[in-house]
């Protein structure tokens, strides 16, 4: 299923790279119109905090220099907590981003858009494809679906002592597992049961620990 967006995202006539990712979150596909937008857009699904995500979802107007203009966000994340504004991401590479004239649209976008209730956030490639961060969940996210029956999820809890961490690779020596209990272990660190540092790779020699009040 295509999850809809505000205008239909296309190339023709043009050497931009197009998508479609799919979103456990919506059990659908979102559309995005660059690799850099992709790359955010796998933030956004692997962040906890956020309930929905769509893709070009509204068109605003606001004003600068005088003149109105017409804005368009790259993606909107609705939060499970209900206090908190939706957001809406731009995403640009760095040079733009870090432009004068860019940063004074922004601000005028900014001032519009909190009026109608929303929360404005530019996002530029330095921090989206930090690494590893980036490669780390673009591998975990291939175990978003992975099966951890709730026998298979006890047997991980009684593993641990406590907040201690642990390396993959004990874990699965102290639980009799195999690379599908490694696939499991992936699995649950998307899922938020597990956390670790995300400055380290991930290897079955990373570090990890139980969160709070996740299980």
């Amino acid at each position: 299923m295509l999850i809809p967006s505000i205008r239909k995202i296309h190339n023709v006539n043009s050497s931009k790279v197009i998508g479609l990712s799919y979103s456990f979150k919506m059990a659908g596909l979102i559309p995005w119109e660059s690799t850099l937008e992709r790359d955010w857009l796998l933030h956004l699904e692997s962040n906890l905090a956020i309930r929905e995500i769509y893709g070009q979802p509204e068109t605003f107007d606001y004003c600068y220099q005088g003149k109105w203009h017409r804005y368009t966000p790259d993606f909107k994340a609705c939060w499970h907590d209900p206090n908190r504004l939706p957001t809406l991401y731009e995403v640009k590479p760095h040079d733009v981003a870090s432009s004068d004239v860019f940063r004074q649209q922004s601000d005028c976008i900014r001032q519009a858009l909190a009026m109608y209730g929303y929360e404005y956030v530019v996002k530029d490639e330095y921090e989206i494809r930090q690494q590893p961060v980036l490669n780390n969940l673009n591998f975990l996210k291939h175990y978003a679906d992975m099966f951890v029956s709730r026998q298979d999820q006890v047997r991980i809890l009684d593993a641990f002592d406590g907040g201690k961490a642990y390396r993959l690779q004990w874990l699965l020596a102290q639980l009799g597992c195999n690379t599908t209990g490694l696939a499991k272990l992936y699995h649950l660190i998307w899922r938020g049961w597990l956390d670790y540092d995300e400055h380290h790779a991930i290897t079955p020699l990373l570090e990890v620990w139980l969160v709070e009040g996740a299980w």
